[in-house]
């Protein structure tokens, strides 16, 4: 028996909520106004560093490339201003079966792709069976891997059978990587990586793309959000290196930045006439760690390195004091993240990691961290600190740093001692630990870490809507993570954009997402 949010579909519900309202609030004076009509036309410029690596939304986890799928895909959820899931390309908030196994979504009518096409329930069914299917090599994969069946009883009607309940899984239907596709170009294009595949339901269509230059979208005028987008267009300026976004907000060159490096946020601050909105984020920097290459098959290597290293110095240096020590979950989930204080690796001791070095009789420690240009832009300097850091331990550590596609490449084929990152985050602790700690997580390649007490630990806390029970679980998860060190999680920094003032309506998510755009207006 279905019922709107009945017993355990109640309490999924209300843990998207709670873990949402976890979320840190932005300090006064972050938001772009909002107050008068909004003004239609113009095409609002948005500069950043990073150009797309391919465009097929199911398959890229680049940041650069999931805000342009928040452009051109529509999604069956998204999140609002306090990351409360909220309906989207649904029409309303999906029903769920009082087991938790069964979750039915009504989709919009009268939706059209930008090529003309109506979208239909076939297309939201095509979609999710393309996610989880392994041959894909979806992203978002893990996400979905509870739901055994999809079926599309009519145009407007999408049933999701799971093998368990999935407390995340409404969260997980708002993702940059789960936008929705035309089935009839799905099944005529193999490859849905380029531009003349980009088609979606989205507020902008994708018109015009030259690499390493720009991307410019014009408005879908049959967007479903009445009314919506207000501009004509968006046009993504590709700028060399982050401090070129300054001078793009100065010049009036550009209308809104995407920020990551934390020297550029800090440079705007001092920028009369730009407004910048800072938002601890959700997403998290970290090392990652290959535990099937020597040196780090040995834990008492990987933890000796954990000791050696000293996170505040690597926040105060990079991200100026502004971002905090972060474990396997953001800080700002405060009802799952452990305090970090309970973590013994955290606290750096030298004279510990040497220990640590000769009990695992490995002989001199010498690797390789392979670090990006972009996402994050300071990826080599997180890597000179730890090379520094490392070498008090008498660890010797060798930098190679690569273009950013050139480095996904790599990490994709776990070809890497170790490497920066900067990953993305979400409104519940499913987002930070299923994909990369459990035995069937679609990353879990990247590390190639195994813990059975972990794994079961994350499922388990996926299955249930007891609050208490997941913090439970959760809390073993989190520190046998640390102890086995397939991460060595740093921090969280802030989520920076930059905007004039003639920039009006803009909706600063956390996440980063840009999604907002469609209700963005040009005050000129």
């Amino acid at each position: 028996m279905r019922r709107q949010l009945g017993l355990t579909g109640a309490a999924i519900f209300a843990l998207v909520i709670i873990v949402g309202a976890c979320a840190p609030s932005a300090p006064a004076g972050q938001s772009q106004g909002t107050t008068g009509q909004p003004k239609r036309g113009g095409t609002l410029v948005l500069a950043r560093q990073g150009e797309v690596t391919l465009l097929d939304p199911h398959k890229v986890p680049a940041f650069t490339s999931a805000r342009v799928f928040e452009l051109v895909y529509s999604y069956l959820m998204r999140l609002d201003e306090n990351l409360g899931v909220q309906p989207d390309l649904a029409e309303s908030m999906p029903t769920v079966s009082s087991d938790g196994k069964q979750v039915t979504v009504k989709i919009r009518k009268g939706v059209k792709f930008h090529n003309g096409d109506p979208l239909t329930s076939a297309d939201v069914k095509y979609t999710f069976d393309r996610i989880i299917d392994s041959k894909t090599a979806a992203v978002a994969r893990s996400f979905f891997t509870d739901v055994s069946t999809i079926s599309a009883p009519d145009e407007s009607t999408v049933v999701f059978d799971l093998k368990t309940p999935n407390a995340a899984l409404l969260a997980y239907m708002a993702h940059p990587n789960t936008g929705i596709v035309s089935k009839k170009i799905g099944e005529a294009n193999a490859d849905l990586s380029k531009k003349e595949t980009a088609i979606g339901s989205g507020p902008f269509k994708l018109a015009e793309w030259v690499p390493d230059n720009f991307m410019r979208f014009e408005a879908n005028k049959s967007y479903y959000v009445d009314g919506q987008p207000y501009l004509d267009g968006v046009r993504i300026n590709v700028v060399p290196d982050e401090s070129g976004l300054a001078a793009a907000l100065r010049t009036k060159a550009a209308d809104m930045a995407i920020i990551f490096d934390p020297k550029v946020a800090r440079t705007l601050r001092s920028e009369s006439g730009v407004t910048l909105s800072a938002k601890p984020s959700l997403g998290y920097n970290l090392l990652f760690v290959n535990t099937k290459r020597k040196p780090f098959d040995n834990l008492k290597v990987r933890q000796a390195v954990a000791y050696a290293i000293d996170r505040k110095a690597i926040i105060d240096a990079v991200a100026f004091g502004e971002g905090e020590v972060a474990g396997p979950i953001a800080p700002a989930l405060a009802q799952y993240a452990l305090p970090t204080s309970q973590y013994p690796l955290y606290t750096r001791d030298v004279a510990k990691a040497k220990q640590l070095l000769q009990e695992a009789a490995a002989g001199p420690v010498s690797f390789t961290m392979l670090t990006q240009t972009t996402e994050p832009a300071y990826a080599k300097d997180i890597a000179q600190l730890v090379q520094a850091q490392l070498a008090e331990a008498g660890i010797t550590m060798k930098i190679e740093t690569l273009e950013f596609t050139q480095w996904v490449d790599r990490w994709l084929k776990a070809d890497f001692d170790m490497a920066p990152g900067l990953n993305g985050g979400g409104p519940d602790p499913d987002f930070y630990l299923f994909r990369y700690f459990t035995d069937d997580g679609n990353l879990n390649f990247v590390t190639s870490y195994k813990n059975p007490t972990s794994s079961d630990a994350i499922k388990q806390a996926r299955a249930t809507t007891d609050v208490a029970k997941r913090k439970d679980l959760y809390a073993t998860a989190q520190k046998e993570l640390v102890n086995g060190v397939p991460f060595i999680w740093l921090y969280v920094g802030r989520d920076y954009f930059g905007l004039l003032p003639t920039t009006k309506g803009f909706t600063h998510l956390p996440t980063g997402s840009i999604i907002y755009l469609r209700q963005t207006w040009l005050d000129k």
